[in-house]
């Protein structure tokens, strides 16, 4: 069960709390989770009794990865019951940054748990003291572990830390952003493959296409030739380097999204995770370009028509 018991001097059991639920919320460059506790009086030794709680949070079943996560503190402090059988409510909270959300996200398969460990003082004749709390295993299935990521508004930045790009830039991009986010969302889930075909999507959405109108390995080698030819004429900046990056990324999206491929894993859709996000970073779109072959066929058009005249 989801409860700790409060020993008071020689008073056993003298309170109960008793662990309600868990949710998160987003801070200054940091994240927190968030524990509410109803406290109720069993005994009068803890009626009227001014109460402080703190404690360490744990997270367990992630294999060498499993360890402390950081001290819990109590928001509303001190925690008071004012007569028998009065009951409170009070939230131990502990701040986590990007890292350690990122090494949980790593190592967990499915849902995750936590050890909660609570320590306290009681105010007894205008002095504090110790008294005896506990801790409790909190298991958070994998559906309640995504709603938390969302209050945390974790992923908020792209997986390698880059700023989240201005969706202002143009209405493709702004739609290829969503479905990154989907994407994004996906993975939380641990649905691997509809991660990498929501990356599918973005890499399509940029040019303003459909995932299916990219769907030929053909595609994808004759652009590379075409940009090889060209280089040799003219220098290629970054904007046509990285349209045939997205073409590739975009032709190994298509393996792991079709319905029919069962081979997708968690490393496919992660490393298709970091190089989206990177090449969304420092997207721009290619602008037309005249080549070295229509150039001369534009002079030779010009040479051979007839001249206007008045």
């Amino acid at each position: 069960m989801n409860e700790i018991w409060v020993h008071i001097g020689v008073t056993n059991n003298a309170a109960r709390l008793e662990l309600k639920s868990v949710s998160g919320r987003s801070g200054l460059g940091v994240m927190q989770v968030c524990f509410r506790f109803e406290a109720s009086c069993r005994n009068d030794a803890s009626a009227q009794r001014p109460m402080w709680f703190e404690g360490k949070l744990s997270a367990l079943g992630l294999g060498s990865s499993s360890g402390y996560l950081g001290r819990l503190v109590v928001e509303s402090s001190p925690v008071t019951l004012h007569s028998l059988a009065a009951t409170t409510t009070f939230d131990l909270v502990v701040d986590l940054d990007h890292r350690q959300l990122q090494i949980i996200e790593e190592h967990r398969t499915g849902a995750l748990k936590f050890n909660v460990e609570v320590t306290g003082t009681a105010m007894r004749d205008g002095n504090l003291e110790r008294i005896g709390v506990g801790s409790i295993e909190c298991d958070v299935n994998q559906s309640n572990w995504a709603a938390i990521l969302e209050q945390m508004q974790y992923r908020r930045l792209l997986l390698v830390e880059l700023d989240a790009p201005d969706v202002t830039r143009s209405a493709e991009f702004a739609a290829a952003l969503d479905y990154y986010r989907d994407a994004e969302n996906q993975y939380i889930k641990h649905e691997w493959r509809l991660t990498v075909e929501a990356l599918r999507q973005t890499l399509a959405a940029l040019v303003g296409k459909k995932a299916d109108d990219e769907d030929e390995a053909a595609g994808v080698t004759a652009a590379a030739k075409a940009l090889r030819k060209e280089s040799v004429i003219t220098t290629m900046g970054y904007a046509p380097r990285t349209e045939q990056v997205r073409l590739a990324l975009k032709f190994m999206c298509d393996l792991g999204a079709h319905p029919e491929v069962a081979g997708t894993e968690k490393r496919n859709a992660y490393s298709a995770l970091l190089m989206v996000g990177g090449l969304l970073h420092s997207w721009e779109p290619v602008k037309p370009r005249i080549t070295a072959q229509a150039s001369a066929e534009k002079g030779a058009t010009s040479q051979t028509a007839p001249a206007v005249t008045g």
